[in-house]
């Protein structure tokens, strides 16, 4: 460890047991001097709304992770699972949460400003549970990390930072996170799109089926995992910048697949193309309806075509 490592350690050390001693004198409710305040949070319980059989629900709070599942009576239930206790840096107090009934659904949002910035000492724990009738449409606009479950009306989830996993949800889904994985498991619906910018990808079960379906999974730097079915006259497409790719379909699929790596080889059903450098093929499944793009900059490609199957 370098000598201004250690400086550095001790220097927060000694912030750490000022910060602890004032907090101790002062109490949880009094200011703690240049920005440093005691935090004693606990988040207000929220009634049930009756929103309808197929709302439009709405989850807006950069700082919590989202835990979405289905509600039992119909109605939209909301839990704060927020709690704080310590000292941070911060020139507010943390907001509560606000549950607002909308023309066509629910707004569940954590009003802006309200970031706590350099937590000194104590815990933390900020999440959000909300239960919703099984058609909603989903949209969480702002998250640390998701969990969505058993949903069919849809879903969009943005996540600045945290890992996004899917579970039984269909209709039209968007899911993107800044920084950590994307898992989905049985997912279905006619457009899909799995994006993240740092972070692996792995869709088990997919189903992407309609008139115009069309996929997307891309990572910018992890690898790509899916199985699943794709219906004919569709566009897929599962990139990554930095990582593998494994496509495992099912010996009826119809798929024209275009296979492509920068730095590794592509392996079709245990049998290898091309060296450890750059290599492309393609693949004709069934009529080949349906065009696929595997694409990787720097990793191996291995389809099966035998089963659907990891």
């Amino acid at each position: 460890m370098s000598r201004a490592s250690i400086v550095g350690m001790l220097v927060a050390a000694e912030i750490l047991i000022v910060g602890m001693a004032i907090f101790a004198v002062r109490g949880s409710g009094a200011a703690l001097g240049a920005g440093m305040q005691g935090v004693d949070f606990t988040a207000a319980a929220q009634a049930p709304v009756s929103a309808g059989t197929a709302p439009h629900v709405v989850v807006d709070d950069a700082n919590s992770r989202v835990h979405v599942g289905v509600s039992s009576d119909g109605l939209v239930h909301v839990r704060d699972l927020t709690q704080m206790r310590g000292a941070v840096f911060s020139t507010v107090r943390y907001p509560q949460l606000r549950v607002t009934r909308t023309a066509d659904g629910v707004l569940v949002e954590r009003p802006h400003g309200g970031a706590l910035t350099v937590e000194i000492f104590g815990f933390s724990t900020q999440a959000i549970e909300v239960d919703v009738p099984s058609a909603s449409r989903v949209e969480i606009a702002h998250c640390s990390g998701a969990d969505v479950a058993a949903i069919t009306g849809g879903a969009t989830v943005r996540s600045q930072d945290g890992s996004i996993k899917l579970a039984g949800v269909q209709g039209t889904i968007d899911a993107g996170s800044d920084d950590g994985s994307i898992y989905a498991t049985d997912v279905s619906g006619e457009s899909v799109s799995l994006v993240t910018g740092d972070g692996r990808i792995e869709a088990k079960g997919l189903s992407v089926e309609g008139a115009h379906p069309q996929a997307k999974l891309h990572s910018d730097d992890g690898s790509v995992h899916v199985s699943g079915t794709f219906s004919p006259n569709g566009t897929y497409a599962m990139t990554t910048g930095d990582g593998s790719i494994e496509l495992h379909v099912g010996s009826d699929a119809d798929l024209a697949i275009d296979a492509s790596t920068n730095d590794g080889r592509i392996v079709v059903d245990g049998v290898r193309s091309g060296g450890d450098d750059s290599a492309s093929r393609s693949l004709r499944l069934g009529a080949g309806s349906s065009t696929m793009k595997l694409a990787t900059s720097d990793g191996s490609i291995h389809i099966f075509t035998n089963g659907v199957s990891q």
